[in-house]
């Protein structure tokens, strides 16, 4: 992840910045990567440009340098990733639809400041705003989508879609919520397209169907068109399910959705997470309780009784279970709960007819009871509300915050086995990375070199 430029001075010193822009856009710039600096960043962004060669893409960027600069969003041009979501609108810079020197900001936030400049640059029709985000990734094909939605294009009519979309699909896409990605967006549409609720769409959406496999697209198709057909669908069984017809259709390309239940499928798919689970856990444990008092907490909201609690986790398959269901890697503690080194605890919420929602995995430190840490669905932070039901387990219960010295990196010796292993793979990619990264850079000099001897 690229670091932002800090100086020592807050703000860009007057007519430093515009100086610093015209001396780099006139030179011949060479290859060079960021370092920190302010002059390296705008090395590094002029350096993608040529001054032979669609020349409008370098000077947009200068023009939106300046521009930015004297409509003082400092703070924006002081971060590489900002001024990368720069470089990205400046690719583009032909089909900018307004003069840039007449937009003006309106907020003092980055992120404000970058999508309401995408929106100036390029929508002169409504703009899906999911869409926007594309520009701070480096997908070009999806915001070249923005662009010519921007102009009036229909969804049907752009470029290499990954599915096909009906009119009411199109539609749906064109109008999905804002929080989605680009990916969930397609499933999103794709399932109200099929006559999907709302409810089910979303959930349809953040499952693991949003990973569109363009070459497979058809049987997947089948699979949301037969989820949509569900009244109501719990998320973490979707899942899994998701994962046994990943499995079969690999094994068998001619496997169907047709003639298939819901039910039959869900028995099938944990009979074979069952079977899995089984394969590579040979050696599986279970141990007593830490003696933890649980919480429970029971509130009636709209004459519905919801109980909120704290439920130990006591066996290499329960852990396994949490793990499967909140999408993250507590299955590989089991070791550490067995020989004591910690206790692991999920924060569920029970609804009157309702099925059950695992909102938190609390890994607790022994014998300390500290929490170590404290995760909810794919390692994300727990939100406000699961926050509170932490804060009240610990004022009544032996679970302590961490102290803050705790949350560093723990010594050697009495690590648990799962940092351990999480540190060696750490290591084992760190290395990897630089060895590519070293291959790479080594073949781009080569090239640059060659290229420079046959200019001369």
């Amino acid at each position: 992840m690229k670091t932002n430029w800090n100086t020592q001075n807050k703000n860009i010193r007057q007519g430093a910045y515009i100086a610093l822009v015209e001396k780099t856009y006139n030179e011949n710039n060479k290859p060079i990567r960021y370092n920190g600096s302010m002059e390296s960043m705008l090395g590094e962004f002029f350096s993608r440009t040529s001054k032979k060669k669609h020349l409008w893409k370098r000077n947009t960027l200068k023009r939106l340098l300046v521009h930015l600069y004297n409509q003082k969003c400092y703070a924006l041009l002081r971060n590489y990733n900002n001024v990368n979501v720069l470089y990205h609108i400046s690719t583009f810079g032909n089909a900018i639809v307004r003069p840039i020197e007449a937009w003006e900001s309106n907020t003092t936030n980055t992120e404000g400041q970058l999508h309401a400049l995408i929106r100036y640059c390029f929508a002169q029709f409504d703009t899906p705003r999911f869409l926007e985000r594309s520009f701070f990734g480096n997908q070009k094909k999806h915001m070249l989508w923005y662009v010519q939605l921007g102009k009036g294009k229909s969804v049907e009519d752009l470029a290499n879609l990954p599915i096909q979309l009906t009119s009411r699909m199109a539609h749906e896409f064109r109008n999905a919520p804002s929080f989605l990605t680009i990916n969930e967006a397609f499933r999103y549409a794709q399932a109200l397209g099929f006559g999907a609720s709302t409810k089910v769409a979303k959930l349809i959406a953040f499952s693991r169907l949003s990973i569109i496999r363009e070459h497979q697209e058809p049987f997947w198709a089948s699979v949301v068109q037969f989820f949509s057909k569900e009244a109501d669908l719990n998320v973490g069984e979707l899942d899994g399910i998701v994962d046994y017809l990943t499995h079969k259709y690999r094994d068998d390309p001619s496997f169907s959705m047709k003639h298939r239940t819901y039910c039959a499928l869900l028995s099938q798919s944990q009979e074979w997470h069952q079977m899995v689970y089984q394969q590579k856990n040979a050696n599986s444990y279970s141990w007593n309780p830490s003696g933890i008092t649980p919480l429970y907490l029971e509130e009636l909201v709209d004459d519905k009784m919801i109980v909120y609690k704290t439920e130990e986790l006591l066996s290499s398959e329960a852990l396994h279970d949490e793990g499967n269901a909140m999408q993250h890697c507590v299955s590989e503690y089991d070791e550490d709960c067995e020989e004591g080194r910690c206790s692991i605890f999920s924060l569920r919420q029970e609804v009157e007819g309702e099925p059950m929602k695992r909102l938190v995995t609390l890994e607790i430190g022994l014998p300390n009871y500290e929490i170590v840490q404290a995760k909810a669905k794919c390692n994300q932070e727990p939100d406000r509300k699961s926050m509170e039901l932490i804060d009240q387990w610990i004022d009544n219960s032996q679970v302590q915050r961490m102290a803050e010295m705790a949350y560093q990196q723990p010594h050697a010796h009495n690590a648990p086995r799962a940092y351990d292993r999480l540190v060696e793979r750490r290591q084992m990619n760190d290395e990897q990375d630089y060895n590519l990264a070293l291959v790479v850079k080594i073949i781009f000099w080569i090239l640059y070199i060659l290229f420079r001897v046959m200019v001369i």
